[in-house]
């Protein structure tokens, strides 16, 4: 049967049909489902009853989602329960304040059931989780108490000390014994401070000679007696055992002994010798002749004296005689203990022996009796006896002494028996208690320790000492041996807010619970404290977790959650750019279409169109390769064509590129070069785009007429590239993120030309490729900026080799069959007329199983394919071309918007012998015709535009 307790889902929606949706998503993880209606529903029902979760539907009548969240968290109870926000409408509401409300999801309507449920289930799972951590350290609090009120209950003494030697444990029955409190003290003041003395009670003990120090010392003692004598107090006597403890890694940690109170049992010991006394009188007085009445009467009277102590004190007596080696009964109460009548008692000691001793106690009855009939010992014996008449197995205490017989007569030992099973079992279960106590002490995993509050002259508590503690809390706390110690002495900085907490758990008697920092530490506590004792008591038991590891991933997950909300703010914004920036050019190529189809006798009019609608191309194309850019360096996509180049020549070609946009913004750029040739190893392409996005970045962020330089210099084995200008500038605090991705911080769009916030991130990110830095310095708002790449120096120069073009490719190429193949019909059409224009024969197909029918039929020499086409696409019509014999030799040119090192990869595979990047303008279409001399030539097979 499943005992685990539930965990309730608070489902809250106006409207009656998305309950249902809801419940029946979440009817599977067979949980309570309380769904409501409004916000006030809600939190009526927070008032009663703990939720593992709250599904809340933001937009809502009356009070809304974001109202009732704020009073859902304004409530004690429900102040951490998990909050989902739901909406239909996900665009106008504000993550950042669902956030701040302490939501901890927010989903948008239509839900992904699989979604869903796996997020709720994650909460039921925590939530359970928590309830049945706090029910397990609950009842081990309470265990823990219970054993330690059974440890006061007990009328032994227990005490204990840790492995240096200072008492940590010191029980109500030894603070009685010794009529003191407990103090932590050193070994060599135990015997001087307790008054321990030997058992002759008059013989002070030496500090080698306590049971507790022996048993530190690694003995193991067994019911060694002494005398506990307290001035002006009655001197009790205790048999002590003991024994050293030791952790499962054999490390000792310290001694424990316990003392039972035998000063009744001795006084019931001298009742018995004075029996046994008055008995051997009684016998001496019956053999003695010469005796008179009065001494006789005497004698019967002391007898009756002994019978009546040996009765009141429950001890039966009997009398071996060495004679005839018999066993005879002297009273009632020795039938009674083993269940028989003076008919018949058993004869010879043997046959006690036989009949009524345990046999795993007879060869150690026989001994003592040996020694005590051979040595004159004093017998004292304690073993298990079967009873005759029920067959009962009990614990006997038999006690004699050796009276030799006068002028020769028969040595007997006169003894007594008393039923000591009571006593045993009591022992016995003390033990197991105390093995109970132990064991649960000691494999708790969270932390325990009692302390004792130490107080100063005002009565402010100041400090605290360990008295004890479990193994786990040295992991928790990381202080090793602190039994007996302050903790100030272990952490001389811990802070006051501890000692005042604990000081009124003490005063009050009020358990309390809660989480804190110890900064001493450096770790989090989740900590239950409750005093020991009655009123005026100055322990304190504390059960504690360290929570650090929790903590941190808390911290982590707000962290997270912070920079994902970043992530999610940056990403709505570059989408609002982006689609900004596409509309730019699409309006002034509409209206270039326009222009040209009215301005058709007009030939400068359609010659501004066409230069304009050239412009907005190149920046859409611009915007697009920039995308494309940052995409393929991300994905780790990105090829550099690396090779030794001289940086005058690299910078002239970002110079070249900028220098429209820096005149048409009337700023003056000044460049300074050094003469000496400078030559790094690098994608100069890649490496002239870096530079270029920097000239255009100062040119777009510089007012009108402003000034731009470009500065180069030598540091060491690096150079360094700088880009300075008047323009903006930017904010001290925003240096940081100027490199991030969809990031125009501290840029004033007003004043900006546009773009897609990534361009100073792919120069970040193309230096870093080059294995280079780049950094950025400015003086804050209008003190303008500069951005300096530093790139290493190549070892030394070495000649460059000069590609060899075809012959003939100077004077182009001659007049080819194509065959253009694109489902975008304008893309295929303007493509066929600028070839045409070129001179080349031309056919235009739309998709796959066209341009195979047409290949067969016009025979082309070379073929511009389409990859991505629905149905049969560009590598499925590739494959068949290169499959007839009629297009076998065709050469097969790939036209995708993918260009990738794997696209190209694969564009090969299929049969392809060239790849160009969309969107091919002419003069990559030019190059491409004037290198190929014979239609089967596929020289370069990954070129692209």
């Amino acid at each position: 049967m499943n005992t685990r307790p539930p965990a309730p889902i608070l489902l809250v929606d106006d409207e009656p049909a998305n309950l249902l949706a809801l419940e029946a998503v979440l009817q599977e993880l067979g949980e309570p489902l309380v769904p409501v209606s409004s916000g006030e529903a809600a939190l009526r029902q927070l008032r009663d009853a703990d939720f593992a979760a709250i599904l809340l539907d933001v937009r809502m009548p009356g009070m809304d989602g974001f109202e009732t969240a704020r009073l859902i968290r304004a409530q004690r109870r429900s102040r951490a329960t998990p909050i989902i926000f739901i909406t239909a409408d996900p665009s106008d509401v504000s993550i950042e304040e669902a956030y701040a409300m302490g939501a901890v999801d927010f989903l948008g309507k239509p839900l992904m059931p699989a979604v869903l449920k796996a997020k709720v289930a994650f909460f039921v799972e925590l939530h359970r989780s928590k309830q049945e951590l706090q029910a397990a350290e609950q009842q081990a609090v309470q265990d823990r108490v219970f054993l330690s009120a059974v440890l006061e209950a007990v009328e032994d003494g227990i005490v204990a000390c840790g492995p240096d030697g200072k008492l940590t444990l010191f029980n109500r029955a030894t603070r009685e014994f010794h009529g003191l409190a407990f103090r932590s003290l050193d070994a060599e003041q135990w015997a001087g401070e307790y008054d321990l003395y030997a058992a002759d009670g008059k013989t002070p003990l030496a500090k080698e000679e306590t049971p507790l120090f022996r048993a530190l010392s690694g003995e193991q003692v067994h019911n060694t007696e002494l005398v506990i004598a307290p001035k002006g107090r009655k001197p009790r006597s205790v048999v002590a055992s003991g024994q050293p403890l030791y952790d499962e890694t054999g490390h000792k940690l310290g001694a424990v002994v316990s003392m039972h109170d035998i000063t009744s049992r001795q006084e019931a010991q001298s009742a018995r010798e004075a029996a046994a006394t008055e008995q051997v009188r009684r016998e001496e007085a019956e053999a003695a002749a010469a005796l008179i009445r009065e001494s006789e009467e005497r004698l019967r009277a002391s007898e009756e004296r002994v019978r009546l102590a040996t009765d009141a004190a429950g001890l039966g007596i009997w009398v071996w005689d060495a004679t005839n080696n018999s066993i005879s009964w002297e009273n009632e109460r020795v039938h009674q203990l083993f269940g028989m009548t003076p008919a018949n008692e058993p004869a010879t000691a043997e046959q006690f022996v036989t009949g009524f001793v345990h046999p795993d106690d007879s060869e150690s009855f026989e001994q003592a009796m040996m020694f005590t009939a051979t040595l004159g010992m004093r017998l004292q014996f304690e073993g298990r006896f079967v009873n005759r008449e029920d067959g009962e197995v009990r614990w006997m205490e038999l006690t004699g002494i050796l009276r030799p017989g006068a002028d020769g007569s028969p040595r007997r030992i006169l003894g007594t028996a008393a039923d000591i099973t009571d006593r045993k079992r009591a022992e016995e279960e003390l033990r197991a208690s105390e093995e109970r106590y132990r064991t649960l002490f000691d494999s708790m995993d969270e932390g325990f320790c009692v302390i004792e509050l130490m107080s100063d002259e005002s009565g402010r508590v100041v400090d605290f000492r360990f008295l004890e503690m479990n193994p786990a809390f040295a992991k928790h706390t990381g202080l090793v041996g602190a039994a007996g110690k302050s903790v100030k002495e272990l952490v001389p900085n811990h802070e006051q807010h501890w000692f005042d907490t604990y000081s009124r758990v003490a005063a009050t008697g009020d358990a309390v619970r809660f989480e804190e920092y110890g900064s001493a530490l450096g770790r989090w506590f989740d900590v239950y404290a409750t005093r020991l004792g009655g009123p005026g008591s100055d322990k304190v038991a504390i059960l504690f977790n360290d929570i650090s590891e929790r903590k941190r991933t808390e911290e982590n997950l707000r962290q997270l959650a912070t920079e994902l909300a970043e992530i999610d703010r940056r990403k709505t914004e570059f989408l609002a750019t982006l689609a900004h920036e596409l509309r730019n050019p699409l309006a002034p190529l509409t209206n270039g279409l326009q222009l040209l189809r009215r301005a058709m006798n007009n030939p400068p009019a359609q010659e501004r169109a066409r230069e304009m609608m050239e412009r907005q191309l190149k920046h859409l194309v611009r915007l697009v390769d920039d995308l494309l850019d940052i995409a393929r360096i991300s994905s780790g996509k990105v090829e550099l064509k690396k090779e030794r180049v001289t940086l005058k020549n690299v910078l002239s070609s970002a110079v070249e590129t900028s220098m429209p946009l820096i005149t048409s913004a009337g700023h003056t750029l000044e460049v300074h070069v050094p003469e000496s040739t400078l030559q790094i190893v690098a994608d100069a392409t890649r490496l002239a785009q870096v530079v270029s996005n920097l000239l255009n970045n100062a040119a777009k962020y510089t007012p009108h007429g402003g000034h731009i330089e470009l500065t180069v210099r030598r540091e060491a084995s690096r150079v360094a590239i700088a880009v300075s200008d008047t323009g903006v500038g930017i904010a001290t605090e925003s240096l940081p993120e100027v490199f991030e991705m969809f990031t125009q911080v501290g840029r004033n769009r007003d004043r900006s030309q546009g773009g897609l916030g990534i361009g100073l991130a792919l120069v970040r990110r193309l230096v870093e490729l080059h294995g280079g830095t780049v950094t950025v310095e400015s003086a804050g708002n209008g003190g303008g900026s500069t951005f300096t790449v530093r790139l290493p120096l190549a070892e030394a120069p070495k000649e460059r080799e000069l590609p060899i073009l075809p012959e003939g490719a100077a004077e182009g190429a001659p007049s080819r069959r194509v065959l253009v193949v694109d489902d975008n019909a304008d893309a295929a059409e303007s493509l066929a007329a600028l070839l045409e224009l070129s001179g080349h024969s031309t056919r235009v197909a739309n998709d796959g199983d066209e341009a195979v029918r047409m290949a067969h039929e016009f025979h082309p020499d070379i073929v511009f394919l389409d990859i991505g086409m629905p149905g049969k696409d560009g590598y499925e019509v590739a494959r068949e071309l290169r499959a007839s014999p009629h297009t076998r030799e065709a050469v097969l040119v790939a036209l995708t918007g993918w260009g990738a090192k794997d696209d190209r990869a694969r564009s090969r595979k299929a049969g392809f012998d060239h790849h160009l990047t969309k969107p091919a303008g002419l003069e990559a279409v030019d190059e491409l015709l004037a290198h190929i001399t014979d239609p089967r030539m596929s020289q370069d097979p990954v070129h692209s535009a």
